[in-house]
């Protein structure tokens, strides 16, 4: 553990943290020494699970939406949580936004009949100050969403700075310029709400279309978001929210949501990370219960022959309790044992994520592999790092996510980590503040002009007046492409994942077939053509009938010490009618009987 003193320039964050499961994450954050913990959406889990919902494909649970009440009791216990409140004690400032199930609503959006409640009960579990101007938009009903700023050149236990000193939210009133000068370690994190004011989902065949008219923020979120950036001279700007912006997994949102679903308001979110002077860019999602390194390679629309591109790097970091890839525990009973059906449960889901993880056309998702594998200059900038996972960057397993600055080297490591405190990192990557604000390229090789020039014409930057063109830095995904990737996805859902239950009852069956047509029959050779006979008395010896039988009846043919051979000559004792019982398959039978 690094000194308290000299504390390294790190943030953590985290989401998706079930408040009745056991997190073992806690103590390996503290021991991390972060400045800060914020939180990236579904610091609880407040609405409930109800009856299986068979109308839709896959089907659904359907959820309750939970009470202002229910919120305020679920937060009190979280801030009760041992390993948190430790956290809590160990001057850390806490900041984030919520997602839908802290939200209080599954999926939910702007017609929320409690979401004025639910941005009230946020704000008072990260404990914000009472003049604090995103407190002051969550009482007005505008949504949970903020801007704070660290300046890590400053000693420890007062790198967070105000506010009204930081000077960069927009809704501030500019008479108050900033009381003292920034360093050039400065960072700043802005908290984006994805719920207050979300369009709902489309339901019926508009499902699975994209919706260039949904929107996530809402046009007074925009506002503030785009001045405030602007305004930022931070040396890294992070970008969090609960959903994932570069991912295209499902065509309807209903079912796995992300930004890609609302393509209007993605670009947006281009646009503004990508203006003029806004340094470095991050972006930090949630709510999939994995983490993911993503990456897009932009370039200013008009300019598309330059090859001069910038790049876009989101982290997505969820699953604190529970993932795809592990077993979770009860808090009530840390010495829980999963049942049978639960360890197939998620033997099934890890087939089922990894499997679409290598087979779907999932282009933005990083990848580490033999001819990029080396660090250049100490960077890893397509993870691989610190001896994490190489390959897909992704991994199941339950993590949180930390970026660390070096203010000297001018980089930021990416990193992943799960429960194992002395073991690598899940994920790691390390790219420079040049790279990350276009002054130096982090190379795309599997982008051509031709890729950028074909999505320039596509519906979204014909309808909407964009300033970049992003694509998934891996090469560009045709809508051949995506219907692949579902089509593998759903395959994969109605054969894979169900085979180690199906196994055993079609082994089962087959067996019981089998025995079920095995069947002892007299067969009479009197009547019967010569090739008939041949072949019954060749598959006679082929079945292995015991040889007492076969001696039992040297009169009707002729064997040379039981053995048949091919050009033996066969011999039915004229005038018999006798019959030979004998037990093969009944499918072989046809060719005999």
């Amino acid at each position: 553990m690094e000194s308290s003193t000299r504390r390294p320039s790190r943030t953590a964050f985290g989401s998706c943290n079930e408040q009745n499961m056991q997190n073992d994450l806690w103590p390996i954050i503290a021991s991390r020494n972060p400045t800060a913990f914020v939180w990236g959406g579904d610091a609880i889990y407040a609405d409930s699970q109800g009856a299986i919902d068979w109308t839709t494909f896959p089907p659904q649970s359907t959820h309750q939406c939970a009470t202002p009440s229910r919120l305020r009791a679920l937060y009190q216990a979280q801030l009760r949580n041992p390993g948190y409140r430790a956290l809590l004690e160990q001057n850390v400032t806490i900041f984030g936004t919520f997602d839908d199930h802290d939200f209080g609503c599954d999926n939910g959006d702007g017609t929320f009949e409690h979401k004025y409640e639910s941005g009230l009960e946020y704000v008072n579990f990260i404990d914000l100050p009472i003049d604090s101007v995103m407190r002051r938009r969550a009482e007005a009903g505008y949504g949970v969403y903020g801007v704070k700023v660290f300046d890590f050149a400053r000693p420890v236990a007062h790198q967070e700075v105000s506010e009204w000193e930081a000077g960069i939210d927009a809704e501030i009133d500019m008479i108050h310029e900033p009381t003292s000068f920034l360093s050039n370690q400065t960072v700043a994190v802005f908290v984006l709400d994805v719920r207050s004011n979300k369009s709902p989902w489309k339901k019926g065949s508009e499902r699975f279309k994209l919706d260039f008219d949904g929107d996530y923020l809402g046009e007074r979120q925009w506002q503030w978001f785009e001045n405030s950036i602007r305004r930022s001279r931070a040396n890294v700007n992070v970008i969090l929210n609960g959903l994932q912006v570069h991912a295209s997994r499902y065509p309807d949102g209903n079912v796995a949501e992300s930004w890609e679903r609302y393509p209007r308001a993605q670009q947006r979110l281009f646009d503004a990370l990508l203006q003029d002077g806004v340094e470095s860019p991050v972006l930090i999602s949630g709510d999939v219960h994995k983490t993911e390194f993503m990456r897009k390679d932009c370039v200013r629309k008009g300019q598309e022959h330059s090859k001069r591109r910038r790049s876009l790097i989101e982290m997505t970091t969820s699953g604190m309790t529970h993932s795809w890839g592990t077993l979770s525990r009860p808090l009530s009973d840390p010495d829980f044992r999963p049942t049978l059906f639960e360890q197939y449960q998620s033997f099934a889901s890890n087939v089922l994520l990894h499997s679409m993880h290598n087979l779907s056309p999932w282009n933005d998702i990083m990848k580490v592999s033999p001819d990029n594998a080396e660090s250049v200059e100490g960077l890893f900038e397509n993870g691989g790092g610190e001896g994490a996972f190489s390959g897909l960057q992704y991994s199941l397993q339950q993590n949180f996510g930390e970026l660390e600055f070096d203010w000297v080297e001018r980089t930021v490591a990416l990193r992943s980590i799960g429960k194992k405190n002395d073991s690598p990192p899940l994920l790691m990557a390390k790219v420079s503040m040049d790279q990350l604000s276009g002054r130096a390229s982090l190379g795309s090789p599997h982008l051509s002009v031709d890729d950028f020039l074909a999505e320039k014409e596509t519906e979204r930057h014909q309808l909407y007046d964009s300033d970049w063109i992003c694509l998934n830095h891996r090469g560009r995904e045709t809508g051949a492409d995506r219907i692949l990737g579902h089509v593998s996805t759903m395959f994969i859902l109605v054969t894979v994942v169900p085979m180690p239950f199906l196994l055993p009852i079609f082994s089962f069956l087959l067996l019981l077939r089998r025995w079920s047509q095995r069947s002892c029959r007299f067969e009479s050779l009197v009547n019967q053509p010569r090739g008939t006979k041949r072949r019954f008395l060749k598959r006679m010896v082929k079945s292995k009938i015991p040889k007492g039988i076969r001696r039992r009846y040297k009169t009707y043919t002729s064997f040379a010490k039981h053995n048949f051979k091919a050009n033996a000559k066969f011999k039915v004792t004229k005038g018999s009618n006798r019959s030979i019982p004998v037990c093969l398959d009944l499918k072989d039978m046809h060719q005999f009987a």
